[in-house]
């Protein structure tokens, strides 16, 4: 069976998640949430999946993969507007013998019984699936009324998907498909449903799966006691109090007299420090929670705080009260004390050349001798308020001179300069081309993303194989190419590059 998955990855009100993460990537539990709807349709017997994405498609396409580890096929296609994602299914080749299909949302999971609503032979008119109903009072009218909202799951004949009008909306395609099932059959109320449209709902499926309202997820870790699940490699202090229903994620660590839940998540690989407070409250993957906190109906990310009851999102710029952790920072820590120390050793040997250029150009050429550009510190949130600056320093000015980019030029007008930058710990020898506040918010922001999460250098990807003034096309392959390969490996491979290129005296 086929399952058309619409992932369009943005949801109104929840920008401030969703600059980091597609929707269908928020965390249920111990997984992201399109995990667990692809594992529920793949135990109701889906094996081939057509996913649409559109927002941040490549952070959902690499996490799926090709659907092996399911044993299952997935393809991937790209909807250029998040609000209306549905005209490509038009253009899906699901083949001759596709007769139904069944049509899902990868940020709601309704607890739909797929062998018992599976039709027997191909339909000829969808199966649609809704919520429960809420009980909306209103105080002016005489008689309250009962009204259920569409899941976004439905069986669908195939003919259906193929004419669709254009430019529906989701509010559009609910309609177009009701009007066209008229039998009683064709609209199934649910019993349960779980969602992260927006903040209360993430909260709100959180405590319904905590509550074991909600049957048939796979979950990790183990249930040590009624309702309080403890995966592994945890360290838990024993003076740590946890009030079921507590979920604690792997490789996590739990401080003195911290008390968790209920209703309390903490996402794997987070340290809470002692005497802090987590109450129906979701902790991000990879998060720091600082001493004495007290947390009650916010998610936490990192640094982002947001307090689901009110929907507002603040930054925390002290990382002593949030923060984010990685493994890979003590090594960046080390890197980055061998790349100063390696730059001082530099300093002192070709300081002659230093002072012997700055003196030919104060001779030899009007205008300023040393130029300083405000560039930003990288790596870094994509918060702007967490943006710190400092002073580039360069023999040349930042602009593009066709013809004049050879490795000797750039060794004595940028190089030599900015191995200043290097030992007070700025830039890095190897990096991406350092950039102003004004230059990086003008990037596209996929580009964008990928830059402030690399580090800055003097020597660059781009410079190595187009010289020192790339074309825009060429610097956006460079550097989303180094930000997802940059590594102790990769560099050593670019200093080799830039030295041969510098010996050789090419101007290439």
């Amino acid at each position: 069976m086929t399952a058309v998955i619409i992932a369009a990855g943005l949801s109104p009100g929840m920008e401030p998640l969703n600059e980091r993460y597609p929707t269908p990537l928020l965390p249920l539990l111990d997984r992201p949430f399109i995990q667990h709807v692809v594992e529920f349709l793949v135990e109701g017997g889906m094996t081939r999946f057509e996913f649409v994405l559109s927002h941040l498609p490549e952070k959902i396409e690499g996490f799926l993969g090709d659907g092996s580890r399911w044993g299952c096929t997935f393809r991937f296609h790209l909807a250029r507007d998040p609000s209306h994602p549905y005209d490509i299914l038009k253009t899906l080749h699901l083949g001759e013998d596709a007769g139904t299909l069944f049509l899902a949302h990868a940020d709601r999971l309704p607890l739909v019984d797929l062998e018992q609503t599976r039709p027997a032979n191909p339909i000829e008119e969808p199966v649609m699936f809704f919520s429960p109903p809420i009980r909306r009072i209103d105080p002016s009218a005489e008689n309250s009324q009962d009204t259920r909202q569409w899941t976004g799951w439905a069986w669908v004949p195939a003919d259906i998907l193929k004419n669709l009008p254009k430019g529906l909306d989701e509010g559009a395609l609910e309609a177009h498909l009701a009007s066209t099932g008229q039998s009683k059959g064709s609209l199934v109320q649910l019993s349960n449903s779980l969602s992260v449209r927006s903040y209360g709902d993430v909260l709100a499926s959180q405590a319904t799966v905590l509550g074991k309202e909600f049957k048939g997820l796979l979950l990790g870790g183990k249930e040590a006691d009624e309702s309080i699940w403890l995966s592994r490699n945890l360290t838990l202090h024993p003076m740590a109090t946890l009030n079921p229903p507590v979920y604690i994620g792997e490789n996590c660590r739990i401080g003195k007299e911290t008390s968790l839940g209920p209703n309390a998540v903490i996402g794997k690989d987070c340290v809470l420090d002692s005497d802090c407070t987590v109450t129906n409250s979701l902790i991000f993957p990879g998060s720091y929670v600082g001493e004495g906190l007290e947390l009650d109906e916010v998610l936490v990310d990192k640094n982002r705080l947001i307090n689901v009851k009110f929907g507002a999102a603040v930054s925390i710029s002290e990382s002593f009260i949030l923060g984010g952790l990685s493994k890979a920072h003590l090594g960046q820590w080390f890197a980055g004390i061998f790349s100063r120390f390696a730059a001082a050793c530099l300093l002192l040997v070709l300081w002659p050349f230093l002072l012997a250029t700055a003196l030919l150009l104060k001779v030899g050429r009007r205008g300023p001798v040393l130029f300083k550009k405000e560039a930003v510190r990288l790596p870094v949130q994509t918060d702007e308020a967490l943006w710190q600056t400092f002073g580039w320093l360069s023999f040349a000015p930042d602009r593009k001179e066709r013809g004049k980019g050879g490795a000797v030029r750039h060794f004595f007008l940028r190089f030599l300069p900015g191995l200043i930058n290097i030992i007070k710990g700025e830039l890095r020898f190897v990096g991406v081309k350092p950039r102003t506040r004004d230059e990086i918010k003008a990037l596209p922001k996929d580009w964008q993303a990928l830059y402030l999460n690399a580090k800055s250098g003097v020597i660059t990807e781009a410079f190595i194989n187009y010289g020192a003034f790339p074309t825009e096309d060429e610097l956006y392959t460079s550097e989303v190419f180094y930000s997802v390969s940059a590594g102790i490996g990769h560099d050593f491979k670019l200093l080799s590059g830039y030295l041969g290129r510098l010996l050789g005296f090419s101007d290439s």
